[in-house]
Formats: structure tokens, C-alpha cells, sequence
């Protein structure tokens, strides 16, 4: 509901001629992703942007499927792209983190882009993310959502990413700088090495909200951006086990965020408890504040839709519903349970 909190006009990016745009490096983690890699090439392929002022480094992070063999071919006869082995580790860093600080060390760009093996980048994406910064921005963080690919899970998830893209939309309006999304983000050359790189960061699994915190640190701003040329398209997660996973790792990463969301997830997590209970003393008063509820949200779907272009099909928003009660009490019981989780077929301590 509060996602509604972001429907304010974003500043305007600067729109450059081709010579004025900066060199960037594209960087990309690479582990186990063979369903989705050439997708993701293909789209950078395709970037709106002079081919003389962009360099890809792919980091290979010593995937256990024919990862590799895909990225090799894709990138043999084009000059801009490199696909870098990774086969130790720098520092601090680890996992997804480790691959971004063998990247930047190659990285020849003054803003380096980052984003993931299994999304899918606007075509004006680097164009447009390039055109924000100035002003000491130090990073600007793009709208990622889940593409609807036709499934239940593949619909319920582009719900929940669009709800937590307004959320952080909502508060960066209002002066709350909460992170930066690691799929979807970009960093000035001189903002990422201020830090002294990932190896001098201490780890986390939301490598993503720790560059986002050290960056801001050193006297940088941020800024997050929602409009369709920053739209990227990320898979959904096909299994449910998997989910728990990827949820139990964003709830283990944040535990560093500021008091004001720990508030919205305490809130957001007692709503279900809390509207039974209003129902068993008083049908009628919960089902008006259900009521409102549903309709605030569908309103919030319906706006963020139409910010971003996305076709307004709305006709699963009441199975979503039951997916959200699910999958709230499932994550907080699995969050719980005392055992570590998985990634990218890793384990990861807690």
C-alpha cells in the first residue's frame, strides 16, 4: 500500500550526444546460469550505446553446468565483450562480491554498470543511467522487475518485485536512502574505489546494500529511478524451495538496514494476524479495512504498471493475495529454522 508513497516525477536524466558519453564498463557475476546467460548477452548486446565507449566483463565464477562454454562462444568474435575465469579470491570478498572486484580491477570505464547473468537490460539502459549522475551522485539504481513468463510463480514474483521497487522508490522520494538494487545499478569509478573495492568490504550476502552503505560513508549521494528505459527483466525463481532460499539471504543481508524498514517488515508481517483477529471480534470492521487494503493495492499495481509500461492485466491480483499470506508466514518460518541457506548452489553461514 505505501508503495503508492512513490508516485512522484523522477529528475530528468541529462540527454548527451554520442561524444559526450562517458566510457562504462559493464560488469556481470556468472555462476550456474545456463538457462539465462545468452538472454542476458544478448540484450547487453543490443545497448543503445557507442560501441567505442562500452567494455563487458562476464566473470565465470567456476560454474558447474556448460555456463562457460556458452559465454565463451557468445563473446569469441566480439571485441567489446571478455569473459574472465574466476578462481580465487580478492580480499574480503566472496560469491557475487568477489567476481564484481576481479571485474573492477580490469574495468577501463569512469562508471561501471553491474547487473546479473539472469536479467535481461533495456535497451537504453546504460544511455539512460549514465544521463543521472552529476552532483556527487555516486550511484544511481535502476527499477528491476520479475518477468511475467506465463507461470503462477513467474506472475506472483513480478507482483512483489514491483511492490518493493515502489517501497524503494517511496522512500528514496522522501530523503530515505535505504540501497541500491545489485541487478540493476551503477557506480561512478571514483565512488567504488573510495571504498577501496570489495576486498575491503567487509562481506554480506546483499553484497548490493553494503557498496550502497560504504559508498554513502565517504560523502557520496544516491539516487533510485523508476521510468521504462531503466526497466530490467529479471527470471523468476522456478522452485519454491529455491525462493525460501533467495528470501532467507535478503532477510540475513538485512539486518543492516535502518529502523524504518525493520518497522515496515514488523508491520507487514502482523497485518494477516492482525485482520483474523478483527474478523473474529468484528466481520464487519475487517472486512471494510480488507477492503481498503485490496483496493490501495490494486491502485498501486495499477500506477506503478502504468509508470513503467507494463501491460495492466489484473486479474490474478486476488490469487496474489493468497500467495503474499503464503509466502510471508513460509519466509518467516523458514528464516527461523536453524540451518544455513543456499545460493548459486553454495552455502552460505548465518
Amino acid at each position: 500500500m505505501s508503495a503508492m508513497l512513490w508516485y512522484k516525477a523522477d529528475e530528468a536524466p541529462k540527454k548527451p550526444a554520442d561524444h559526450e558519453l562517458p566510457l562504462i564498463s559493464v560488469l556481470v557475476a556468472a555462476r550456474n546460469e545456463s538457462k539465462h546467460i545468452i538472454r542476458c548477452l544478448d540484450a547487453l548486446n543490443k545497448l543503445d550505446y557507442p560501441k567505442g565507449k562500452i567494455q563487458f566483463l562476464i566473470g565465470e565464477d567456476q560454474s558447474e553446468d556448460n555456463t562457460a562454454e556458452l559465454i565463451a562462444a557468445f563473446v569469441a568474435d566480439k571485441p567489446s565483450f571478455k569473459m574472465v575465469p574466476i578462481s580465487d579470491n580478492l580480499g574480503k570478498a566472496k560469491g557475487k562480491a568477489n567476481v564484481l572486484a576481479h571485474l573492477a580491477h580490469l574495468a577501463t570505464g569512469d562508471i561501471y554498470l553491474i547487473t546479473d547473468a539472469d536479467v535481461a537490460v533495456h535497451e537504453k539502459w546504460a544511455r539512460e543511467m549514465v544521463g543521472f549522475f552529476g552532483n556527487n551522485i555516486g550511484i544511481v539504481s535502476g527499477t528491476t522487475i520479475v518477468e511475467d513468463n506465463g507461470t503462477r510463480m513467474g506472475r506472483m514474483q513480478e507482483i512483489d518485485w514491483m511492490y518493493f521497487m515502489g517501497l524503494l522508490r517511496s522512500f528514496d522520494n522522501y530523503g530515505l536512502k535505504c540501497t541500491a538494487v545489485g541487478n540493476n545499478m551503477a557506480i561512478t569509478k571514483d565512488a567504488y574505489w573510495s571504498t577501496g573495492g570489495y576486498e575491503h568490504i567487509d562481506f554480506s550476502v546483499t553484497e548490493d546494500f553494503k557498496l550502497f552503505k560504504e559508498v554513502r560513508a565517504r560523502g557520496f549521494d544516491t539516487l533510485n529511478v523508476m521510468n521504462k528505459n531503466v526497466i530490467n527483466r529479471s527470471a523468476p525463481v522456478d522452485d519454491f524451495q529455491l525462493l525460501m532460499h533467495q528470501r532467507k539471504r535478503w532477510l540475513v543481508g538485512a539486518r543492516e538496514l535502518p529502523l524504518y524498514w525493520w518497522v515496515f517488515f514488523g508491520i507487514f508481517g502482523l497485518f494477516g494476524p492482525a485482520i483474523i483477529i478483527l474478523f473474529i471480534y468484528n466481520l464487519k470492521l475487517g472486512l471494510i479495512f480488507y477492503g481498503i487494503k485490496l483496493l490501495l493495492q490494486s491502485l498501486s499495481v495499477y500506477l506503478l504498471k502504468s509508470k513503467i509500461d507494463l501491460h495492466k492485466n489484473f486479474d490474478y491480483l486476488l490469487t496474489y493475495e493468497v500467495y503474499s499470506i503464503c509466502i510471508t508466514v513460509c519466509t518467516q518460518m523458514f528464516y527461523f529454522l536453524p540451518f544455513n541457506f543456499k545460493w548459486k548452489n553454495r552455502t552460505y553461514h548465518v
